[in-house]
């Protein structure tokens, strides 16, 4: 395989120097002229296709890949990434070292266990292009404990690759989930990452579905509008929180995504029928 790759093409090798903290993040908005050529890294690496569209070439077998492709490649690898014509790719190249970066080696052999790139649903796309995006920033300024940072964030970006590696292996790879099968995956999401500030707009996006879709496809799977939904989670969130720790209610309230304390007064309230504090004494 090795000799058809070299036959093949002319093997560009360029040698990538790892930081002592053993991770290296590149946003490539335009690519070198090297990136379509064959060639190969001295590091695992992950590519991840940000935008545009391409062929991933590897052991005489194509790939199409698109925007939120994720490729894994072993030390070495003999790889070719072609834009499509008008179609050029922005890529976030990630190379590291297990052993420096602290990486767990469960989840990393999990996911070079397979080389064939897979696509990311959108809602762990956007958390790794954020931990992406730190990590050039923190490579970049250096700011105090910017290398731990780094290995952090990569760690964050990795856990969330493997979630969507195994949550992609769950359904049928012949079959396209519906506009209500998305509706649902987004809504789960959400009710596990409700303390961030997803919107309606938000949500409809994720699952690629009108705003209009969202919330009558919202109602039929849940009961409830989507502002009740997302209320109702953070609410449950917040009893339990009342229920097993003294912290105070405004670093509840903050801890379950309110950055409001009258707004999570008035949620609360409607679904329990009484304050927070009295929710509390009641106990």
């Amino acid at each position: 395989m090795e000799s058809e790759n070299r036959q093949k093409w002319h093997i560009f090798n360029p040698d990538i120097e790892l930081p002592d903290n053993g991770v290296l993040v590149e946003s490539r908005l335009e690519r070198p002229a090297s990136a379509n050529i064959a060639h190969r890294h001295n590091n695992l690496s992950i590519l991840y296709v940000v935008s545009g569209q391409g062929i991933i070439e590897f052991d005489n077998k194509k790939f199409p890949v698109n925007a939120d492709s994720v490729i894994t490649l072993e030390k070495e690898k003999v790889h070719k990434l072609s834009d499509k014509p008008r179609k050029a790719m922005t890529v976030f190249s990630i190379y590291f070292d297990t052993k420096t970066s602290g990486l767990n080696k469960y989840i990393v052999d999990y996911l070079f266990a397979s080389t064939e790139p897979f696509a990311l649903p959108l809602y762990h796309s956007e958390n790794i292009k954020r931990y992406l995006r730190q990590i050039l920033y923190e490579q970049n300024t250096k700011p105090p404990g910017y290398k731990l940072s780094i290995k952090q964030n990569l760690s964050l970006a990795i856990l969330q690759i493997y979630r969507a590696r195994l949550a992609q292996l769950k359904q049928k790879s012949s079959d396209s989930p519906t506009s209500r099968e998305r509706t649902k995956a987004v809504l789960d999401f959400i009710a596990q990452n409700s303390h961030e500030q997803y919107g309606l707009a938000d949500a409809a996006r994720l699952g690629k579905v009108s705003q209009r879709q969202f919330t009558n496809l919202c109602r039929n799977l849940t009961g409830e509008s989507f502002i009740k939904f997302l209320n109702s989670t953070r609410c449950r969130n917040a009893a339990e929180l009342l229920k097993q720790t003294n912290k105070p209610v405004a670093a509840i309230a903050f801890e379950v995504g309110y950055e409001d304390l009258s707004t999570f007064y008035r949620a609360f309230r409607k679904i329990y029928k009484c304050s927070p504090m009295q929710f509390k004494t009641a106990l």
